[in-house]
């Protein structure tokens, strides 16, 4: 075996070490047709017990308090709380997103490279908790300004949340990548992982309007003849509804902390220097201008508050800031210098020519596009076109129940069936079925309920496969090019499926403006068209199917079959085992690499 000159790029001299031991070819088998469906298990891995596994689990419980909130209520929440218009909430959430396109992968990016005592993706969890909860509550809250400055301060609170999101979701998921090497056990704690999240769905669907209720107060009014109990201050009701989400929020990320484990390593050599990724996010992105921004809205946002309102905001923002204080000064000290061989250039690079990868970001945004369109509906259709908005309640928490029993399937049919088999059938049917509530009737509310229920059932196992199928890609890219960015794969996927619920929420405000629908004016809510409610049927059905259907459709280019990812995890964890029982000065042979 020839040397590597010491003038080679290092995109050649980065590749693992375990590459001199275990030949890999360069172009990977995909999509055979003959043999066993069933999902590999590489078999020599540690099993999790089911402790870490539920303790992993709580942290997509906390996740969903804030995004099935968003899901179901956030639009709701801007039009017939906060008072601005479905036109500007949807454009809001849209451009907002720019933003997003530079935060996730960057989040990514340093959380691969984050080295403490506690692992990579952790220490994010301790750190991000309780800016997480801060900037959900200032979103639900309303302050007293005019329209201008509602729509700012939305901008802003939103625009925060998301990146607050960012910061500890994306680490959140990476950790399922390298908490085993076995790709069955990750979908076992994929199970567990969305089991946990329908609990959060549920208590937020149960929950949250009986919650704003009470705080908010109630008073019983006549209403087509029919005695109503009406919230008095949704305002009040809704921030404190996320005020209490928000503190329980913080307790499930701790937990999530306190249980779980990384195991799954990447070679040393790819390791940078927390203090060298700062200095990149500083220089390369001019974050420091986007700081300056950040401090002039605050500054005009600061005029306009009245004096109840702005203690508290002030009081938010000294305690981020006293937060990130700390952090910093603890990344500080428990950072090893490491010498950097990968980077973000070439993380992305691989990222670009993971072909698995660019299937998954395509299903991610169709699919959430469509969940968002039709969730950010449901409140709407059942108190303008139903005529009870109550009803939603029973709703969405038969649908999780059905959901919850779904997932429970998931390992058994991961077993006999691919990954990719199962993802392509399921959606295709969910979307005939959602199509279905375009034929219903205002008054067929036990069809309405049974379908959401079949829908929800076939649909559960969803989530877990497609979660478990970003943990494959992580290791797909790793075998591929001998460097595992685990973070930045799972930030790009998060930030695909964020771009979808963007997309989905920003298209339920462009559909209300488009279908004429009339927010409440001073509280007092407005006849809707029959326009309109034609509208909402449409919402609930047909449109979300569209997209829901050509997420499934695009699955079938997805590359990775059962026999590639049995060879996959069979060479990694192989050179796994060399490399940690090898101390290599052996150069990677230029030749091993010519056909990569």
């Amino acid at each position: 075996m020839t040397q590597t000159p010491s003038n080679t790029p290092p995109s050649t001299r980065a590749d693992r070490v375990d590459d001199a031991f275990v030949a890999k070819p360069s172009n990977p088998p995909v999509d055979a047709t003959s043999g066993d469906d069933r999902e590999p298990s590489s078999g020599s891995a540690e099993r999790l017990s089911v402790g870490e596994k539920v303790g992993y689990g709580l942290g997509d419980t906390a996740s969903n308090l804030y995004w099935k909130t968003f899901e179901f209520f956030l639009v709701y929440f801007y039009t017939d709380v906060f008072g601005i218009s479905a036109k500007s909430a949807g454009t809001m959430m849209l451009v907002t997103r720019i933003w997003d396109a530079l935060n996730d992968p960057l989040v990514g990016y340093l959380s691969d490279r984050t080295r403490t005592s506690w692992g990579r993706f952790r220490p994010y969890l301790l750190w991000m908790a309780i800016p997480f909860a801060i900037t959900g509550m200032m979103t639900f809250y309303t302050p007293d300004l005019g329209p201008q400055g509602k729509l700012i301060y939305a901008y802003v609170t939103y625009t925060l949340v998301m990146m607050a999101y960012t910061a500890i979701n994306i680490p959140y998921g990476a950790l399922m990548g390298v908490i085993s090497a076995d790709s069955i056990e990750r979908t076992s704690v994929s199970t567990y992982r969305f089991v946990a999240a329908f609990v959060g769905g549920l208590i937020v669907q149960y929950g949250t309007l009986a919650m704003v209720a009470y705080f908010g107060g109630t008073e019983s009014v006549l209403v087509d003849g029919v005695m109503k109990d009406v919230v008095i201050d949704e305002q009040r009701g809704f921030f404190l509804t996320m005020a209490v989400f928000s503190v329980l929020a913080v307790i499930l990320f701790l937990i999530t902390f306190a249980t779980t484990r990384e195991r799954v390593q990447p070679a040393s050599e790819q390791l940078s220097t927390y203090q060298a990724d700062l200095k990149f996010v500083l220089t390369s992105l001019r974050l420091h201008q986007v700081l300056l921004v950040g401090l002039a809205l605050l500054a005009c946002l600061a005029t306009g508050f009245s004096v109840d309102a702005l203690p508290w905001i002030a009081g938010s923002y000294l305690a981020l800031s006293l937060l990130s204080l700390i952090v910093r000064q603890i990344s500080k000290l428990r950072l090893r210098r490491i010498d950097e061989v990968s980077s973000f250039g070439l993380d992305f690079h691989d990222l670009l020519r993971n072909g698995p990868w660019m299937v998954l970001f395509a299903f991610g945004l169709l699919q959430l596009t469509g969940l968002f369109i039709r969730g950010g509906a449901v409140l709407y259709y059942f108190k303008y076109y139903c005529g009870d908005a109550t009803i939603a309640t029973t709703f969405w928490v038969s649908g999780s129940f059905a959901a919850i029993a779904g997932m429970l399937l998931t390992k058994h049919l991961a077993a006999w069936f691919s990954k990719k088999t199962l993802m392509i059938a399921m959606n295709l049917a969910v979307a005939v079925l959602t199509a279905a509530f375009l034929i219903l009737e205002p008054d067929q509310i036990r069809w309405m309920i049974g379908l959401q229920v079949a829908t929800a059932f076939v649909g559960g196992p969803i989530p877990v496969l497609l979660w478990a199928m970003y943990a494959d890609i992580a290791d797909y890219s790793e075998w591929q090019n001998g460097r595992r960015a685990t973070g930045l794969i799972f930030a790009a996927a998060t930030f695909s499926q964020k771009l979808g619920c963007a997309v989905g929420a920003a298209m339920t405000g462009f559909a209300l403006d488009y279908f004429r629908y009339v927010s409440p004016i001073d509280g007092n809510e407005q006849i809707q068209s029959a326009e309109t409610m034609q509208g909402l049927c449409w919402m609930m059905s047909v449109v979300p199917a569209v997209f829901i259907a050509a997420a499934g459709i695009s699955l079938c280019f997805y590359g990775i079959d059962r026999k590639t990812n049995l060879r996959i995890q069979s060479d990694l964890q192989r050179g796994r085992t060399l490399a940690n029982h090898t101390k290599s000065s052996v150069a990677i042979d230029p030749a091993l690499h010519a056909e990569n």
